[in-house]
């Protein structure tokens, strides 16, 4: 088991919104899916649904709600199919959100989606604090993988439910206990959802509240012991004080790539990162290489990084996300890291570029609280 008096220090990377776990949209120019009906016959879609429906072990209310979850694969599948023929990168496919139109898609993964305040004060006060830490300096290999040192937890499922913070967060405090410890031990995302007050359970959160929490509770449970439920709940005051891992402190990593590769290389790292489109909703399987909005306003949702490499003249980033096994062959894809970050899927990679986003502030907690306190006051639960 973990040992609460273990020195766990955590390092995110912060970007400045409140990661509730994905929101994107269609743009117009998709109006040429009405055009390929011949491409497509009904009869073959009405195949294919059911062969999938059978996959995926769907069965619906209604005849109405058939029909509707019919329509959206027969969209979705134009779409793949057009996607596909002219992209020599990343693959769509049928997977388990082919049934759901892309807003439904984001009204499920982003029940609320909020904004972190932030302020020109607090920034300068940050960017003093970098200032003071110098440059960023470590031995980077030349790739690198947690998973094969055993200290990632299997992918979990967030299920409808906005805690990807959550999942974000147990990640990387699993992983530093194991490096500690040696123990790889499956921590609680119920319990944050139904314990920590500064963030919104399954409407959202962020990571730098969840590992306060952590640390001002003394630990955080194990997940067999408070397991998930997908839902908001009561706090369980007993489990609750069941503290089996616990952190020291956290720290912000810097915006640029070489100060995220230095943290990656240390332990996993906790990130917020911008949801896509369509083509992230059916992400199958390559080097993602899809469309971000590169606004730090549209981060809405959050992963794990547990490595990074390289692949013909690319980078990439390796990520863990919370969505359950999606793809349809292996756990490994890959976005170039000199792209904005776009979210992918199971085990999957992130591309990025660290443009616009929060600067870097390395505080003490009581210095942190304080900040957290004067930016949060207004969004506290009742």
């Amino acid at each position: 088991m973990g040992s609460l008096k273990s020195s766990h220090f955590l390092f995110i990377f912060l970007l400045s919104s409140l990661a509730s776990c994905l929101s994107s949209s269609i743009p117009s120019e998709f109006s040429i899916l009405t055009q390929l009906d011949e491409l497509v016959p009904d009869e073959r879609v009405a195949e294919l649904f059911q062969k999938w429906k059978e996959k995926h072990r769907k069965i619906y209310r209604s005849a109405q709600e058939a029909e509707k979850r019919l329509e959206n694969f027969r969209f979705n599948l134009k779409y793949v199919f057009l996607y596909n023929s002219a992209s020599a990168g990343h693959a769509l496919g049928l997977n388990k959100f082919a049934d759901t139109s892309n807003e439904e898609f984001r009204q499920v993964y982003t029940p609320l989606k909020r904004k972190k305040p932030f302020n020109r004060r607090m920034e300068n006060q940050m960017r003093d604090v970098q200032r003071k830490n110098g440059a960023i300096s470590c031995e980077i290999p030349a790739s690198l993988d947690w998973r094969k040192s055993g200290i990632v937890t299997g992918v979990k499922d967030q299920s409808q439910c906005g805690s990807c913070w959550a999942f974000s967060s147990t990640g990387a405090i699993e992983g530093i206990n194991a490096l500690t410890t040696g123990d790889l031990i499956s921590l609680s995302e119920q319990e944050l959802i139904d314990c920590d007050s500064t963030n919104y359970g399954c409407e959202g959160g962020i990571m730098d509240y969840a590992f306060e929490w952590v640390i001002e509770n003394g630990g955080i449970d194990t997940e067999s012991d408070y397991p998930y439920t997908g839902i908001d709940g009561n706090c369980s005051a007993t489990k609750e004080k069941s503290k089996v891992v616990s952190i020291d402190g956290y720290t912000d990593v810097e915006e640029e790539e070489r100060a995220l590769l230095c943290a990656v290389v240390k332990q996993p790292v906790s990130v917020a990162m911008v949801g896509s489109s369509l083509d992230f909703q059916l992400y199958t399987r390559g080097i993602y290489n899809g469309e971000c909005s590169g606004n730090p306003d549209d981060i809405d949702h959050a992963v794990l990084i547990i490595g990074y490499g390289s692949e013909g003249d690319g980078d990439y980033w390796i990520i863990k996300n919370s969505w359950g096994t999606i793809c349809c062959e292996g756990t490994e894809y890959c976005c170039p890291r000199e792209y904005p970050i776009c979210d992918v899927d199971e085990g999957l990679c992130l591309k990025e570029t660290l443009k616009k986003v929060a600067s870097v502030f390395v505080l003490n907690t009581f210095e942190k609280l304080k900040l957290i306190e004067e930016v949060m006051k207004t969004k506290r639960k009742p």
